[in-house]
């Protein structure tokens, strides 16, 4: 088994101060840096734990200007119709050079499980994102292998048990056919994914 995030930087969504139910992209994030050795700045006033530092820093107006500009997709009438912190682009283009100093990954949509496993590999975690039942849109990272599976580190709990609160998504197994059946796109081959550049 290779598992490249310590237990100690494991992060929960569920205790976050900045809407809980809605920050697994920031949460996820912040295991993304922590894995990959990425070095990048907390908050300098000690207000925010990393992941909801990085939600306050998505939600600002400035934020939300580059979103709205940037990923014309997500807009309607005029109005940005997802909060920037829901937007995979937004974590490259505009988390990354404002926390780490400089853009430190690109957000493929065609990544192979076999992509995955060298990663893995070379030591390297992949934030990514999947549809589980009841939770159509939902951020969390790869962070291992073990045999045939993916090893994840999910900030929400284990999908294997259904979200059941309580239960750590911290070292999670994952088969390839759930791979397949989970990860978005959802039961295609090509895979998204945030890697390191």
């Amino acid at each position: 088994m290779m598992i490249n995030l310590s237990s100690e930087w494991y992060f929960s969504q569920r205790n976050n101060q900045i809407r809980p139910q809605a920050a697994c992209m920031p949460t996820a994030r912040a295991m993304f840096y922590r894995g990959n050795e990425v070095v990048y700045r907390s908050d300098p006033k000690g207000r925010y734990v990393d992941d909801d530092y990085f939600m306050e820093l998505l939600n600002r107006p400035k934020a939300r200007k580059l979103a709205k500009k940037k990923y014309s997709w997500a807009v309607k009438d005029g109005k940005l119709y997802l909060p920037p912190n829901e937007i995979h682009g937004m974590y490259h283009s505009f988390l990354d050079p404002l926390v780490c100093g400089r853009r430190v990954s690109d957000f493929r949509t065609d990544l192979r499980i076999g992509e995955y496993y060298d990663a893995m590999q070379r030591g390297e975690v992949i934030m990514t994102s999947g549809s589980f039942p009841g939770i159509p849109g939902h951020a969390f990272c790869v962070i291992g292998v073990d045999d045939s599976h993916l090893i994840l580190a999910d900030p929400w709990g284990d999908f294997q048990t259904g979200y059941r609160k309580g239960k750590t998504g911290y070292g999670v197994r994952m088969s390839e056919a759930q791979f397949i059946e989970h990860v978005k796109p959802t039961g295609e081959r090509k895979k998204w994914g945030h890697v390191l550049v």
